[in-house]
């Protein structure tokens, strides 16, 4: 729900496997940061597999697996990491996995605290890309929850709750009818970004959002995760 003291929301869909989507969530966080809407702007998280009921397997095989070759997996890893190290990112894809993320999902969900929210979505990607951690494990994710202060009862609720289940599935379905893939950026319902754009294009539709000179949707595309694969 979006809360009544912010002036405008931003939706964004993601995957803690998708590679791309740490870099656009470290971007667009900057952007916010410059634009001085910060305090005004709402931010969603909004969820999106690009696995689902696929069994953990290493990244590095599944970008094989999915790209047709492993040049072409060599060669979005390789893209990944550069952009990643220049916004601070460190990617090991030799430790990264890839798979269903749903209880990672509902996890993120079953924390009402924004804050403790968000640092529990950062903490994903980090455990994840960074060190190794397993996603599709729940002590693993009950160990990177505590760590940033989510409660014992939020993760009881996560694992538990049928209607947590049916909130992402229905972010899943507003996506898909989008048509796009992650991540993606819904700018006050008005207009979309999708990709790892540019901190310059985020900081664009910011502007624009907060001038409200956007009345008809419109898209722009970058460097993007789908079901059958991630671009370069």
């Amino acid at each position: 729900m979006q809360n009544p003291s912010k002036k405008y929301r931003v939706d964004i869909w993601s995957d803690y496997v998708c590679p791309w989507c740490w870099i656009a969530k470290r971007r667009f966080e900057k952007a916010l940061d410059r634009s001085g809407l910060k305090d005004d702007v709402q931010v969603n998280v909004r969820a999106y597999r690009l696995a689902a009921d696929h069994a953990p397997e290493p990244m590095i095989a599944a970008l094989k697996r999915k790209l047709g070759n492993p040049d072409s997996a060599e060669a979005m890893m390789s893209a990944v990491s550069k952009y990643g190290d220049g916004d601070g990112l460190d990617y090991r894809f030799d430790t990264m996995m890839f798979g269903d993320t749903a209880d990672a999902h509902v996890l993120v969900k079953a924390v009402e605290d924004t804050a403790v929210k968000m640092r529990l979505v950062e903490a994903l990607y980090e455990q994840s890309t960074r060190l190794g951690k397993s996603l599709f494990d729940r002590s693993s994710l009950a160990a990177i929850a505590r760590e940033v202060g989510v409660s014992d009862e939020s993760i009881q609720l996560a694992w538990s709750s049928v209607e947590l289940r049916a909130e992402m599935e229905a972010d899943e379905h507003f996506a898909a009818q989008l048509g796009s893939g992650v991540p993606l950026f819904v700018f006050d319902n008005a207009f979309s970004l999708s990709g790892a754009q540019p901190e310059a294009a985020f900081l664009d539709a910011l502007d624009q959002m907060g001038a409200k000179t956007n009345t008809e949707a419109n898209s722009l595309m970058g460097q993007a995760c789908g079901i059958d694969g991630c671009k370069i």
